[in-house]
């Protein structure tokens, strides 16, 4: 028998109106499965419904391998607990009580707990550290407090599914990766499924084994969370843009939201500047000459590379090549038309191989044109040399030629400041570009 509960294309929601549709997920016993999305998506309603607190309009529910319609509400509570967002009602109960309800589908009348119950009820406080609050009443806790009641009730139930919505609510930062740490445990070593809904994006990519990404109703993703933790797919999803890295300690994902709107405003006639960077060189640069003035473009960078993901974050113009390939002849052609109407070339402090060497031809053709270069250097230049010395000859030839440099941003800022560069439209705006890149290549 497969041991695992799902969500057959269900169609629910209120009075007749559905909120989620054509929705379908499972979940496998020892899984922790993360349900995101933006407030309003449908995250809640999903889980109410596989509780079967919620009858859906449409679509089928299963639960290892047997319909819902096929369990008495007893059988279906010993597999299935369910922690809801509210926490529990003043009652006058203490915290051990409350608890202690979750052991209902085991026991045949709520005072007739057993030994067992109150091992089940103890190890449940003690999973969720509230061991110590068992005499209390809930008037007497904090909201964290209480998120972590109504879950050890849950967990004292002992199921092999849980669902949890929000189960991270009023939680501090200790007790909320405390608490994923441990259900993640308690999934693995006791085989149980776990569905949470979550609004914390990095608590699930460290923690969940699949996601599932709502947006208005609907399930647009679902996978691991390196396949569904994509840039693009959340900026779609929640209307802001994310910088995706990787956390050095998991490898998994590791997400930060940034704003367009904390962004400084850019004047119309701003002074452009294409910055050469790569490898999340560029990051610190692009913010700098942003809060400085400057309209910022930049290139040619990989996809998937970090400078890209923040350049496409902010908004930049910027030019790119397909992940792990060398700069093409089409790429440095689209480049060198953007470099045309910059008013400067900033060379970040990247590290240059066979690979991104073209942008270090690009400066060098900036400079022909005369478009001012300069460069970030707080490493010299054959510290990051990884072309045999093809990288050191270039950037020797544009010192010659007059690149100037700085070891800190702030210097580089006032560097560009103190040349008093033209803030108007660019006269090379109509320079012809070469029919082919290989017209300005230098050996």
């Amino acid at each position: 028998m497969d041991t695992m509960l799902a969500a057959e294309s269900i169609t629910a929601g209120y009075n007749s109106t559905p909120v989620v549709r054509d929705a379908s997920l499972q979940m496998e016993a020892g899984q922790v499965v993360a349900l995101l999305g933006p407030n309003g998506s449908g995250k809640t309603t999903v889980l109410r419904t596989l509780a079967r607190t919620l009858t859906p309009f449409a679509g089928r529910r299963m639960l290892d391998s047997k319909p819902y319609d096929t369990y008495d509400p007893t059988e279906f509570a010993r597999r299935v607990a369910y922690a809801p967002q509210e926490t529990p009602a003043e009652m006058g109960f203490t915290v051990a009580e409350l608890v202690m309800m979750g052991r209902y589908p085991h026991q045949k009348g709520f005072w007739s707990a057993s030994h067992a119950d109150w091992d089940a009820v103890q190890q449940a406080m003690e999973q969720t550290e509230i061991a110590q609050l068992a005499e209390r009443t809930i008037s007497q806790l904090s909201g964290g407090e209480r998120q972590r009641v109504n879950l050890a009730r849950a967990l004292a139930q002992q199921a092999r599914y849980l669902l949890l919505d929000e189960p991270t609510t009023h939680l501090d930062l200790h007790h909320q990766t405390r608490l994923m740490q441990r259900l993640r445990q308690h999934a693995q070593e006791q085989g149980v499924g776990a569905l949470l809904v979550l609004h914390d994006l990095n608590l699930a990519a460290q923690y969940a084994d699949w996601i599932a990404l709502m947006d208005r109703g609907r399930i647009l993703a679902l996978g691991t969370p390196d396949e569904v933790l994509q840039p693009a797919l959340l900026e779609q999803v929640y209307h802001t843009p994310v910088l995706r890295q990787t956390n050095p300690l998991t490898g998994r994902p590791l997400l930060f939201p940034l704003s367009r709107d904390t962004a400084p405003a850019i004047a119309p006639n701003a002074p452009h500047a294409f910055v050469i960077a790569g490898g999340g060189s560029g990051a610190e640069l692009y913010y700098a000459l942003l809060s400085a003035g400057w309209r910022v473009s930049t290139g040619v960078l990989n996809l998937l590379d970090t400078d890209e993901e923040i350049a496409r974050a902010l908004h930049l113009e910027h030019i790119t090549e397909q992940p792990f390939s060398p700069i093409s002849d089409e790429a440095y052609r689209r480049a060198q038309a953007v470099v045309a109407n910059a008013q400067a070339v900033i060379i970040a402090d990247a590290p240059f191989g066979h690979g991104n060497l073209r942008n270090l031809e690009l400066a060098l053709w900036a400079q022909e044109q005369g478009i001012p270069v300069f460069a970030l250097a707080t490493r010299p230049i054959h510290e990051r040399d990884f072309t045999g010395g093809n990288a050191t000859r270039l950037w020797d030839a544009l010192s010659t030629n007059g690149m100037q440099t700085a070891s800190q941003t702030e210097s580089l800022i006032a560097l560009l400041e103190s040349n008093a560069l033209d803030v108007g439209t660019s006269p090379r705006a109509s320079y012809a570009l070469p029919q082919s890149s290989q017209d300005t290549a230098y050996p």
